[in-house]
């Protein structure tokens, strides 16, 4: 495989003429002046040592020395231009970001149920689900994050926004019945569908414990009206899925677990997946997960191809000749003085 070379800057070659036109007028300008006063010769025998002695060169008029100067800008010229060889290249991805992101959070009264475990202590979901998204809203890579209360009525608490801290506000005041002691999931997810649906495609992240729904429209059909829309739902089930895990009565409540068939069937609905948020790892983990899963790329960027710079190579020749060119005249008359020696 022969060797690849190139420019970086190309343009400067546009200058390649004016050296050949400058040694091209030096000689037109020699030749003028022999025409108009011929050089007269005298033979002195001493001259060498007067000349040497003196000190003061004498101004070179010689076509040697014209060369050189011509051919030293030639090199400048062609170091300006910059020449390199390419030795190979850096892969890169394009860069990527998540879709815009919907997090609809449940805020049922049954969110102060205490079936976590932190620390030793007892948690409430809903503290665990604000801890949760904090963190995630703090780290998150993507555009845009809206905020929509899962309750009856359901409500549009924050539009998209790349504001980070305005999110993480929104999320700390989330508290039980927000939106109501109860949740119409029907309404909520039609609400999503609706007030979003200029953003185009989006993830929807429902954050539930799947407590008793109300509402005309029927949960299932709404997620699959919002998945038909071009966007993903994805379910994670906050709280216990065995009966008895948070004691009988907390709070006044009877405890029930989640259902975890019907979240399943409602992600499987709106094209998404089910996380069930066992304990904090998990919800962490599937608060990771759905980012990464939806990740489209962002603008190309061209491969950067690695360069080894040759500009030195013809620079220092240019400098080399135009030194020369100083100390040509000394150099020949030294070997004539030797000759005539």
């Amino acid at each position: 495989m022969g060797v690849e070379v190139g420019l970086l800057q190309p343009f400067w070659l546009a200058l390649l003429p004016l050296p050949l036109l400058w040694l091209r007028w030096q000689r037109h300008r020699r030749g003028m002046s022999s025409v108009v006063s011929p050089s007269l010769a005298m033979r002195y025998p001493l001259l060498p040592v007067i000349h040497t002695g003196s000190g003061v060169p004498r101004v070179p008029g010689s076509a040697t020395v014209e060369v050189m100067i011509s051919t030293a800008l030639l090199l400048a010229v062609i170091a300006l231009a910059q020449p390199v060889r390419f030795t190979g290249s850096v892969a890169t991805t394009a860069d990527s970001e998540p879709v815009d992101l919907v997090v609809v959070a449940g805020t049922a009264i049954s969110m102060t149920l205490r079936d976590y475990i932190v620390g030793g202590e007892p948690v409430d979901r809903m503290s665990i689900t604000r801890r949760l998204l904090d963190g995630f809203v703090a780290g998150y890579r993507g555009r845009r994050i809206g905020l929509v209360v899962l309750g009856n009525p359901p409500a549009l608490w924050l539009p998209l926004t790349t504001d980070r801290a305005v999110v993480r506000d929104a999320v700390s005041r989330l508290r039980p019945v927000l939106g109501g002691r109860l949740s119409d999931m029907g309404a909520t997810l039609q609400l999503v569908e609706q007030r979003f649906r200029e953003a185009g495609e989006k993830v929807v992240v429902l954050v539930t414990d799947g407590g008793l729904q109300l509402g005309a429209t029927s949960p299932l059909a709404a997620a699959r009206a919002l998945g038909a829309a071009g966007n993903t739902l994805y379910v994670i089930g906050i709280g216990a899925g065995e009966p008895g895990a948070g004691g009988a009565e907390q709070g006044g409540l009877i405890y029930e677990p989640i259902d975890a068939v019907f979240l399943q069937a409602l992600a499987d609905a709106g094209g998404g997946a089910f996380f069930h948020a066992q304990d904090t790892d998990a919800f962490s983990a599937a608060l990771s997960t759905i980012e990464s899963r939806h990740r489209r790329p962002g603008a190309a960027i061209p491969v950067e191809r690695l360069v080894e710079p040759w500009y030195p190579l013809p620079l220092g020749l240019a400098m080399a000749l135009l030194l020369l060119s100083v100390w040509w005249p000394q150099l020949r008359d030294g070997r004539r003085a030797g000759a005539d020696a």
